[in-house]
């Protein structure tokens, strides 16, 4: 925690002194009140039951943009998970019945079909996937907001509903947006430097949260009748590998 600075007058004309301590007083209520409302905000985005984060990546090529979409249903137990490079479906796994059905569908790169397979884990697997499903999506941004320190974003006087707040490290700035209608977090970006140590002015992450009441049925479809094999679980030893 910051140490609160002495504040000292000598000399200084009242009305003056008045004022600048209300000056100090204000952005001191602003730096309080933005660090207060982001972690309330990180608290509340993990206490849904179905949650939604898009992750969007950025590389030194514009024209490239990879991004993976996930939906946890932490009553129902299910997940889904897509990945995409430019728009384009790469791969996508479905967790159902509790963790215990995996559904698995890629991007064969040889022939640029998409194939899929299904099993069933074994009941010590879908055990350990029936605990991690009931884990909020968004712990991890939790701990990750909770760890730092915010001030109010200027840009949140020009966003209506909205509350913006900043937190500036060594190696990277955090940008959060607040829906101040229901306190939730709906968006984080992160900047980098450039090589002369300016932040860049486009993000080279942007994740963004949303908190649905049902799991959009086209997510759960097979939209590209791939045909799916059901095959044995691709374990050794009840340890999963790639498969």
């Amino acid at each position: 925690m910051k140490k609160k600075k002495v504040i000292t007058i000598a000399a200084v004309p009242l009305g003056i002194a008045i004022l600048g301590g209300s000056i100090m007083l204000s952005s001191h209520d602003s730096v309080v009140s933005a660090q207060s409302q982001v972690l309330s905000a990180a608290e509340n985005a993990t206490k849904t039951n179905l949650e939604y984060i898009k992750v969007t990546t950025y590389g030194d090529d514009p024209s490239v943009q990879s991004y993976t979409i996930r939906i946890r249903d932490k009553a129902n137990l299910t997940e889904v998970s897509e990945d995409y490079v430019n728009g384009v479906l790469q791969s996508k796994i479905i967790i159902s019945e509790k963790g215990s059905k995996v559904t698995s569908i890629g991007r064969d790169f040889t022939t640029n079909e998409m194939t899929g397979s299904t099993w069933t884990l074994p009941e010590n697997l879908s055990k350990e996937n029936e605990r991690v499903l009931k884990i909020s999506l968004l712990e991890e941004q939790k701990q990750q907001v909770t760890g730092q320190d915010w001030v109010e974003s200027k840009d949140s006087l020009t966003k209506s509903g909205y509350k913006t707040a900043v937190s500036e490290l060594k190696d990277r700035k955090d940008v959060v947006t607040i829906d101040e209608s229901n306190g939730m977090l709906v968006k984080k970006e992160t900047f980098i430097k450039n090589g002369d140590g300016i932040w860049k002015s486009n993000p080279s992450r942007v994740e963004e949260y949303k908190y649905l009441d049902s799991i959009p049925m086209n997510i759960m479809k097979n939209d590209e009748n791939i045909e799916i094999k059901e095959r044995p679980a691709p374990i050794i030893e009840d340890k999963l590998f790639n498969g």
